[in-house]
């Protein structure tokens, strides 16, 4: 790689570190954010597996595209922490977290959609959502669960009525992993090398998801 391409490649890491210190952290419990040794290690496999697969990109950087993937990147840890302790979590607590999942989601929503407006380009991961959620439409219905014209989730008015959807919210705890190691998916990029898909020792393990090793400052 070039001199120049790589110190290029600093200072945008650098910007974007400095950028999500400045108020970008996302609110998730220490559980979800401490990992021991072995969690980190299968972290960061996951992360060299997914840029491996992906082609490297040019993004065009500005603050707006900074600033959303950094949304994306929060989001989607809050998000998917909520579905997974609406999963696993205590029985007492169904309630509660199945109403902030809910929240997260069509906040997220909510953004993909302003961003996707403002860019003149398709909502995402807005898109990726409402197909989660047309893929599992009748499990939400059953679960007490609606969906507006929009694809935006509704919650029920009565907790009785409210139960959890097991496999929409597995499903969803999946893309929320996949979205937190890599929001640079979802902003305006070109590609300029396809992915060795047949080999594992091309590439490096930041460069196609510049913000992929971020996602270690909240653990670490």
């Amino acid at each position: 790689m070039p001199l120049w391409r790589a110190t290029e490649g600093v200072i945008i890491m650098v910007e974007a570190y400095n950028l999500y210190l400045g108020g970008y952290l996302p609110k998730v419990s220490p559980k979800s954010s401490v990992h021991n040794k072995n969690q980190l290690k299968s972290k960061y496999k996951s992360i060299m597996s997914l840029n491996n697969a992906t082609p490297l990109v040019m993004v065009k950087l500005s603050n707006e595209t900074q600033a959303y993937a950094l949304h994306v990147k929060e989001m989607s840890m809050e998000l998917g922490e909520a579905a997974e302790e609406s999963l696993s979590g205590r029985p007492q607590d169904k309630t509660e977290n199945l109403m902030k999942m809910g929240g997260l989601f069509n906040k997220l929503l909510e953004k993909s959609d302003e961003f996707g407006l403002a860019s003149g380009k398709p909502s995402r991961p807005g898109g990726e959502l409402r197909n989660l959620v047309e893929r599992n439409m009748a499990e939400l219905l059953e679960s007490g669960i609606a969906v507006d014209d929009n694809g935006y989730l509704v919650m029920p008015e009565k907790e009785e009525l409210l139960r959890v959807p097991e496999e929409f919210t597995r499903q969803l705890a999946e893309k929320c992993e996949k979205m937190s190691m890599n929001p640079m998916e979802y902003v305006d990029k070109k590609v300029y090398s396809y992915a060795h898909l047949h080999r594992n020792d091309i590439g490096s393990a930041y460069e196609a998801s510049i913000y992929s090793g971020m996602l270690f400052n909240s653990y670490c």
